[in-house]
Order: structure tokens, then sequence, then C-alpha cells
């Protein structure tokens, strides 16, 4: 599933290509992704509405439309969107066109249909937007904030960081990467840092995310930039999916353990 650097690199090219651009027409050739608004509804709601931008919260892309109205998508396991030229005839994995002023297409395609389109006319109506944590490379994230947050809790780290409502973007990928970063092993209850801890585990966070944005995030699997360029960070990763490899640092093998019902990858030198 994409995370917080892929999300974020969608969104500055969805950004670049896109806003400014009028949606003409919305055909919906597959209607998983809208719940239970009928595929029409969908559609009337969209068509004529310029891009006016769009945001990222969590792993959530927000484009901001105008006349004022929203559409949140989730990406989920496989889900895309690609900007395409006019095309005679759907693939497979199409499940929505949104025809721009310009004749171009933009699809959001999705092989496992896991992924999610919602229309709302205001964010306060968008439920999935509730409850989402602070975004790690805000200004609120801070120090005194993360320090407070961890006291309250005794869950292991690493399942702490993967909470959507603590801390809003990150994945199972990331999650490893920063604890490795940080020198903390992700067994450790969260409550039990220190104030050197905490910091590190802070500058960590923003480090590993920015310099996986800059690399336009992971690809591991199925994910792809809007032009499906891939990304670059997989080849800098240090302990996600290297299970008994040496560890960059000390040598020792790279550990693998089950975390609830998720794979966690971390050195056992490094991060004791």
């Amino acid at each position: 599933m994409p995370e917080l650097p892929e999300v974020e690199t969608i969104v500055r090219e969805l950004n670049a290509a896109v806003t400014g651009r009028r949606i003409e027409r919305v055909r919906v050739l597959r209607a998983d992704a809208l719940g239970e608004v009928p595929p029409g509804v969908f559609a009337q709601r969209l068509a004529g509405r310029a891009i006016a931008g769009i945001e990222r919260r969590g792993k959530y892309l927000i484009f901001r439309l105008e006349p004022r109205r929203f559409l949140v998508a989730h990406l989920r396991m496989t889900g895309k969107f690609a900007l395409s030229p006019a095309l005679a005839s759907p693939a497979p994995h199409h499940r929505v066109w949104f025809g721009l002023d310009d004749g171009a297409l933009l699809v959001f395609q999705d092989a496992r249909c896991f992924g999610t389109l919602r229309v709302v006319d205001s964010l306060a109506d968008a439920v999935q937007l509730e409850g989402l944590g602070v975004e790690p490379l805000s200004r609120d994230f801070t120090a005194a904030w993360l320090a407070r947050a961890l006291g309250q809790s005794r869950a292991p780290l690493k399942s702490w960081l993967l909470h959507q409502g603590h801390i809003a973007g990150l994945g199972n990928i990331y999650a490893a990467e920063i604890l490795f970063a940080a020198r903390l092993s992700p067994r450790r209850p969260a409550n039990s840092l220190n104030a050197h801890e905490v910091q590190r585990l802070l500058r960590a966070t923003r480090r590993v995310l920015r310099l996986a944005i800059r690399k336009n995030g992971t690809t591991i699997s199925d994910f792809a930039r809007v032009d499906s360029k891939r990304g670059e960070f997989q080849h800098l990763l240090k302990v996600y999916g290297r299970a008994d490899e040496a560890c960059a640092v000390c040598r020792t093998p790279i550990a693998r353990i089950v975390q609830a019902q998720r794979s966690t990858f971390y050195c056992p030198q490094c991060q004791c």
C-alpha cells in the first residue's frame, strides 16, 4: 500500500499535471470504489468542476474542486491515477475515467478494486479523515507532542507508529526504516523512551520521510508514479525486506518477526 512518501509524490505530480483543468465528464467503468453512491450521482457531482489543487492527508489524496467540492481518494493496495490521451476503449483495470477539458483522461485504475473514491461538499463530511493523527512533516510534530503521545501507550513502538490515529501516513516500510535510523527496537514499549530517544525518533522520522519523498517513494510491487516511472527509495532500504542479510552498519543478520500480523524487520544489534 502506498505510504506517505508515495502519496506525496503522486500529489505533487497531479498538481503539476491537472491543476486548473476542468472535469468535463466522468465515466464509471466499475463502481466498487464508489461505495453505495450510484455511478450517475458520482459523475453528476463532479462534471463541470475545475481542479483547484490536490493535497494529501495521511495516505489520502484530496482533490479541491471549484465550485467548492472535494474528491477524497485512497489508493489502497493497487489504486493509481494516470494521465492519458483520449482512449477508444478502457484497459482491464480501468475503474473511472475523468475526461478533462483538453481532451485528456485522468484514469483511476485499480487491479484489486480496494481503492476508494468519495465526493463531499466539505472536508468535515469526509468521515474517512476523522481521527487521523499528526502529520509527521508538519509543525505540529514536535518533541513535546511526541513525548506526550508515546507516554500514553504501552504498545510496541512498531505497532504504535502504524496506528494512523497517532501519526498519519506511516506504514510497514517506513516504520521499519525509521526505527532503524533511530536505533530503537520495534519491541520497545512506546512509553519506555527517554527524552533523548524521543528526539532520535523525531529526527529519524523526518529524515527518512524527506529522503523517501526526494527519491519519489518506494516501489516494491505495484506502486508507480503518475507518469508510470518507479520510485527509487527501495535501493536505500536498510532493513525492510532484508531478512537474513547483513546489517549495513554492524553486519549482524537482519531479523524478521511478526507484530500484529505484519512483518517487522530490524537489526538485533543496532536496535537492541
